[in-house]
């Protein structure tokens, strides 16, 4: 039978998007074990250890029927094989895999603590993490969160895993996971910045109200905006995606509607 586990990547030498996808497939050839999910990769600053380049990481969501113990082993063959070298504690390394969370288990052994307590102190474990599972708990039932996140804070997002993009969530707005063909086309877009307030967040509401209303499905890349937890107020674009085939349909409707001002800003809902 096959648990739910999640893995954190991490990389900040040499070609680092490269690194994580030849991670990714070398788990994914592992016996009975299958990369379901992947978070969005993003970068974030380097932990334990500053004055080395920063770190891109990322969150896999995988299926497998290896005991927690003999996955670490194999995951430690592949930070091998890719070039992992000993090195100083939290310095740079090409590669990095840790086991996040087992399923419901808990493991404290010399070799492998899950789920290790401090991971979840980090921003660039937990920002991808509730990327890939929004409602992942611990193993007595608590939701995850970001109340503790507060090192190793993620700076930007970097976009997807080479090979791995069928597999990146696009965080739905709720109408639809997937588009027919898998594809998306952004149709509208903004950034937030501190001096901007919320306008940024409720502009990009009403447009995704309009599209709800029409019945044409849409997705947010990264997130949401105003539903992230933005601890260091960083700089961020948000997108509104649609499939690729309504996505004409799309942009002239919400010219339509932005031209006739119908939108009303106190229901964040559109005026019949």
């Amino acid at each position: 039978m096959n648990t739910q586990v999640f893995l954190g990547l991490g990389s900040n030498v040499g070609d680092r998007l490269e690194t994580l996808r030849r991670a990714l497939d070398a788990i994914d050839a592992l016996d009975t074990t299958t990369v379901l999910a992947v978070s969005h990769v993003v970068e974030s600053e380097p932990w334990g250890v500053t004055g080395q380049p920063l770190f891109a990481n990322a969150v896999a969501r995988i299926g497998t029927s290896l005991p927690a113990d003999r996955l670490l082993g194999f995951l430690q063959e592949i930070e091998l094989a890719l070039g992992r070298e000993k090195t100083e504690r939290y310095g740079p390394r090409a590669i990095d895999i840790d086991i996040v969370l087992y399923g419901d288990e808990e493991w404290e052994t010399p070799d492998l603590v899950v789920p290790h307590p401090r991971l979840f102190e980090r921003d660039f474990v937990v920002t991808p993490l509730l990327e890939v599972d929004p409602d992942v708990c611990w193993p007595d039932g608590t939701p995850v969160n970001r109340e503790r996140a507060t090192e190793g804070r993620v700076t930007r997002v970097i976009g997807t895993t080479p090979g791995y993009e069928d597999r990146t969530s696009m965080m739905s707005g709720g109408t639809a996971e997937t588009s027919v063909d898998g594809s998306w086309e952004v149709v509208a877009s903004t950034r937030f910045s501190i001096s901007g307030g919320l306008t940024y967040a409720t502009e990009l509401r009403f447009d995704a109200a309009i599209l709800e209303q029409e019945g044409i499905p849409y997705a947010w890349d990264p997130l949401p905006p105003a539903e992230e937890y933005n601890l260091y107020l960083m700089p961020r674009a948000y997108h509104l995606l649609v499939p690729v085939s309504m996505a004409g349909q799309a942009r002239e409707l919400l010219a339509l509607v932005h031209a006739s001002g119908v939108i009303d800003p106190d229901t964040d809902t559109v005026d019949d």
